[in-house]
C-alpha cells in the first residue's frame, strides 16, 4: 500500500495566518501549506504591514501587529481565495483607514451581501467584490447578526476578529452550513500558540481515500476538520477503513454500494468526492444539504451534474444537491474543470477508474495542492486493476 503525505490543511493554515497576524508577537507555524490560496493571503497580510518569513518548506514565522495594521498602498487582490477575503473583511473594518479588496473574475461574482449587511462600513455596487471598507477603530457593536446559510467563513472571520470588534455577541440567523468549520475556528482560537503545527488537510486527503489502497499520513479520524467525516460514508459504500500511528488507510471494495439519501451539509468539499464515487455504485445516491456549493469557485452543483453525466451516470441536479444513479459501464470523456481545483481533483478519481478520461486545465489544483498530480500519479501506479 502506498503512503502519501498530503499538504497541511488550507482551513487551518488560513486561520493560523490571521490569528498570528493579530497577535502582537512572533508566531512559528510548522508544516505550512504553500499553495496559491495561502500565498494570496500572505501577500495581502504583507501589504498590511505584517512581516512573514518563509524559512523553509516546514516552517514559517509571522510577526504579528496586534490590533493595528498599516494602510495598503493599493487595492488588495486575493485572487480566487474566498477564505482570504472573508477572513480579512472583519479585520479591515476595525482599522483606521479605508481600504479596497478584490479578487479575480470568479471572485468578483461571489456574493458578499451577508457580511456587508452585518458590518455597516462596507460598500459594494452589486454585493460582490471589489469592496470598499471604511475602517473604523471605534466600531464596537453589541450584537452582530450574520446569515449562516451561504458560508460559515463569514462567521469564522467574525469570531477571529471578535476582540477587535469589541467582543460583540455574534448571532447566527437561519440554518448554518459547514458547522464543523465554525467549531474548528473556536478550537484554534482557544488553543492557538507558538509553535503551531498545521495538520494534514482532510479535504485534500479525501481524493486519496476515494482511490483506495492508499494510506494518508499524519491524520486521524479524531480531527476536527469537517471532511474527515467522509470516512463514515465511504464505509457505508463498502470501503475498509484502518487507522494506526502513521495515519489512515482506505481499501476500496470490488463493488461499491450506493449511499441512499444522505445530508452532507457539514462537509461540502468532500461531498464532491462522494458524488464522484457514487457514479460507480450500483444504485441511487441522493446527496442533499449542498445548496452552498453554488457559491464556490464555480456553481459546483451544476458543474458536477454536467461533468459526471458525461461518463454515463444519471445525474439530476436538485435545489440543494444531486441525485446520482451509478453506471455499470462508464465511458471516457473530456472533463471541464471550470478553473476549480476541486473539480480537477474529482476528475482525477474518474481518471483512475476509466481509461481515456481527458482533464482540461488540470493545473488549477495549484490553488490548494501544487503537487497533487505528482502524488496522484504515484498512487495510481499502485492501484489494483478494476
Amino acid at each position: 500500500m502506498i503512503k502519501i503525505k498530503v499538504p497541511g490543511s488550507k482551513s487551518y493554515m488560513a486561520r493560523a495566518l490571521v490569528l498570528a497576524s493579530i497577535r502582537k508577537e512572533k508566531t512559528v507555524l510548522k508544516n505550512p501549506l504553500l499553495c496559491e490560496d495561502s500565498r494570496n493571503l500572505i501577500k495581502a497580510l504583507r501589504a498590511l504591514g505584517v512581516k512573514i518569513e518563509q524559512k523553509n518548506d516546514s516552517q514559517m514565522i509571522v510577526h504579528g501587529l496586534g490590533k493595528r495594521f498599516q494602510k495598503p498602498r493599493k487595492t488588495l487582490n486575493i485572487g480566487n481565495s474566498g477564505t482570504a477575503i472573508r477572513f480579512l473583511i472583519p479585520i479591515l473594518a476595525t482599522q483606521n483607514f479605508t481600504s479596497r479588496i478584490t479578487g479575480n473574475k470568479q471572485m468578483q461574482s461571489r456574493p458578499m451581501h451577508d457580511i456587508i449587511k452585518a458590518l455597516p462600513v462596507i460598500e459594494s455596487p452589486n454585493g460582490c467584490p471589489p469592496l470598499t471598507i471604511h475602517g473604523n477603530p471605534n466600531l464596537k457593536l453589541k450584537t452582530i447578526e450574520i446569515n449562516g446559510f451561504i458560508s460559515s467563513q463569514f462567521i469564522s472571520g467574525l469570531l477571529m476578529a471578535k476582540k477587535l470588534l469589541g467582543n460583540p455577541r455574534i448571532k447566527i440567523i437561519g440554518k448554518t452550513v459547514s458547522k464543523p468549520y465554525i467549531e474548528m475556528t473556536k478550537d484554534i482560537i482557544k488553543n492557538f500558540r507558538t509553535p503551531y503545527t498545521i495538520e494534514t488537510d482532510a479535504s485534500s486527503a479525501s481524493y486519496f481515500f476515494a482511490l483506495g489502497s492508499v494510506k494518508v499520513l499524519n491524520i486521524s479520524q479524531h480531527s476536527l476538520q469537517a471532511d474527515i467525516k467522509m470516512l463514515k460514508y465511504l464505509q457505508k459504500m463498502g470501503y475498509e477503513i484502518k487507522e494506526d500511528h502513521e495515519g489512515i488507510s482506505c481499501i476500496a471494495p470490488k463493488n461499491l454500494k450506493p449511499l441512499g439519501k444522505v445530508n452532507l451539509r457539514d462537509l461540502p468539499d468532500s461531498a464532491m468526492t462522494l458524488a464522484t464515487i457514487a457514479c460507480f455504485a450500483n444504485g441511487k445516491s441522493t446527496l442533499t444539504g449542498l445548496h452552498n456549493l453554488r457559491f464556490k469557485e464555480t456553481n459546483r452543483l451544476h458543474a458536477l451534474k454536467t461533468e459526471l453525466s458525461k461518463i454515463g451516470a444519471t445525474v439530476i441536479e436538485l435545489e440543494d444537491g444531486l441525485e446520482i444513479t451509478g453506471t455499470p459501464n462508464p465511458k471516457p470523456a473530456t472533463i471541464e474543470t471550470y478553473n476549480d481545483h476541486r473539480m480537477a481533483m474529482c476528475a482525477a478519481i474518474l481518471k483512475s477508474r476509466i481509461n481515456g478520461i481527458k482533464i482540461l486545465n488540470p493545473s488549477c489544483v495549484k490553488k490548494t495542492y501544487p503537487n497533487f498530480w505528482k502524488d496522484y500519479n504515484s498512487a495510481r501506479k499502485r492501484l489494483p486493476v478494476r
